[in-house]
């Protein structure tokens, strides 16, 4: 329950954002942050209600249901949400800041190599890519860059644009240009492998929150295929078909969610093996992205973390 309305407000629009990157552990850490008792997580955890060049990802463009996305308690002490294309989007970040200077950004990265087929294989499974093999859709890039090729059910072509989408050090360049460092945070994934515990301590420091005493971090988001591709788009395209029949009876119960559609997706859901690509292909990107890991590497105090980057010897183009 709200503490009251007034207090609401004052608090809106959110102060904390995860902003990015996509695979890079952020669905983990916003499961622990949206569990401590001073932070009220937005749900959905991604609404990318500021990426109005991301359009087709936006749940929502309209404030008041924005707004509803948050159930603050007498507890909270933050309001926050994940959108993990802020950091890719051109016009997000400013935004936000237009609404609210202080607000916090949490940016999680990840070796390119490493998240970019894993991003691939999350864009299949929401119906965004039609291209199964990562090597061929990598080289489709450039071709989706200017329009062409781009599969009919993708909601963001410029995420199909895997030669720009883990472009970190431009992103970060363009970050600092607008917000002041020290509202921000970055994370490695690689770091919250090693020490999850850790990295929740310090983005609960950096948030300004009590630390909680966590101690537990079982995984989450682990790699998954559709046993039903038909069951999977139903359970990820057709949220407003959903939410037109789920409404009225949620208002009846008192209940922001009826839980069924989390239960068809566990239901739906089976494990798969990490992505892996062979040395020449992770040679390829590492070759693509040297010039921005090098401008990245420059702008982290104290550099990148091991394995983050190992520059390899010039790999066979493909």
């Amino acid at each position: 329950m709200l503490v009251n309305e007034c207090a609401f407000q004052s608090n809106f629009p959110p102060k904390g954002y995860i902003i990015g990157a996509p695979k890079c552990g952020t669905t983990a850490l916003a499961q622990y942050l949206s569990e401590h008792p001073q932070i009220a997580f937005s749900k959905p955890k991604e609404p990318h209600f500021y990426a109005d060049d991301l359009p087709g990802l936006r749940r929502t463009d309209d404030r008041d249901q924005y707004k509803s996305f948050f159930s603050p308690t007498r507890d909270t002490r933050l309001l926050m949400e994940g959108s993990v294309w802020y950091l890719f989007s051109q016009t997000a970040i400013r935004a936000i800041m237009n609404e609210r200077p202080d607000a916090l950004f949490v940016i999680m990265l990840r070796n390119p190599a490493k998240m970019l087929p894993s991003l691939h294989r999350q864009l299949l499974n929401a119906f965004d890519e039609d291209e199964r093999d990562f090597k061929t859709a990598w080289n489709l890039s450039d071709a989706r860059a200017r329009g062409e090729q781009i599969p009919k059910k993708c909601r963001a072509t410029m995420t199909l644009d895997y030669k720009r989408t883990a472009a970190f050090g431009e992103m970060l360049e363009r970050l600092w240009s607008q917000v002041p460092r020290e509202q921000t945070l970055i994370l490695f994934q690689e770091e919250m492998q090693a020490d999850t515990g850790g990295v929740y301590r310090r983005a609960l420091d950096f948030l300004g929150l009590d630390d909680d005493g966590r101690r537990d971090f079982p995984r989450v988001n682990e790699a998954k295929r559709y046993r039903s591709r038909l069951l999977g788009y139903a359970t990820n395209r057709m949220g407003a078909t959903r939410e037109v029949i789920s409404s009225p009876v949620k208002r009846v119960l008192g209940l922001r969610s009826l839980g069924i559609t989390k239960r068809l997706k566990r239901a739906n859901a089976a494990s798969v093996g990490v992505s892996r690509l062979d040395p020449e292909m992770e040679d390829v990107i590492i070759q693509h992205y040297e010039e921005d890991l090098r401008l990245l590497e420059g702008l982290i105090e104290g550099g990148l973390p091991e394995p983050f980057f190992r520059p390899r010897q010039s790999p066979q183009h493909l």
